[in-house]
């Protein structure tokens, strides 16, 4: 049995196990402790198969030319999420949406995977900077009814600062790295992480208060 056949097998227990979750998610109180538990074993199962299904696409895919290039605004863009590098020289990236609840293993690993591939797919098309001391902002834009479902410390956080450390501000030094979360009410639903050097901190904040970035 080839590695791909098996590979496909495991992406479909993936899918029907989220789709039973689904089916039972109709019969179940929308706020009772089992709903929850069925949403989130759901979302982790769909997570995964979409990671699984992305690095089968990458290993199968010909050698063709990649389609992807760098548009005119020099945003590098997929479906999840898009990486720009803006005129102040910070590097922007939008995730097309909410950080997870770190308890939830699928969801901080898609998070990872979303980002690395930004990364790795623009390094050829846009040169990103590297900061020796940094400030990393991330800015959840929501409406309110979405805000208040858990607080800063339980968000998935560490997935972005994990992925992007070595590759655009020093692996693991604390002192050389600062963090800004913060959350904004809006219509949309998406998180936007800017890296910057850290004593540039101050504009940040004037920016993201006068309603500049986003």
């Amino acid at each position: 049995m080839s590695t791909n056949f098996q590979l496909l097998k495991e992406m479909k227990k993936r899918v029907l196990a989220s789709n039973a979750c689904v089916d039972s998610l109709l019969s179940v109180q929308p706020d009772s402790g089992r709903f929850n538990n069925l949403l989130e074993v759901a979302l982790q199962q769909q997570e995964m198969a979409c990671i699984e299904m992305r690095r089968l696409y990458e290993q199968l895919r010909t050698a063709e030319k990649d389609i992807h290039t760098r548009p005119p605004d020099g945003k590098f863009t997929e479906v999840y999420g898009e990486i720009s590098v803006t005129c102040e020289g910070w590097v922007h990236i939008k995730l097309n949406s909410l950080l997870p609840h770190c308890k939830v293993v699928g969801g901080t690993q898609y998070v990872s995977d979303c980002l690395l591939r930004l990364l790795n797919k623009a390094s050829d098309e846009i040169k990103l900077p590297f900061f020796n001391k940094a400030f990393l902002g991330i800015i959840e834009c929501c409406p309110r009814d979405v805000s208040d479902v858990f607080d800063h410390d339980n968000k998935g956080y560490k997935a972005v600062q994990n992925a992007l450390k070595g590759r655009l501000f020093p692996d693991d030094d604390c002192f050389e790295m600062s963090l800004g979360l913060f959350t904004e009410q809006r219509d949309e639903s998406c998180c936007h992480i800017y890296v910057l050097p850290d004593d540039e901190t101050g504009i940040f904040t004037d920016m993201r208060l006068s309603g500049e970035l986003g």
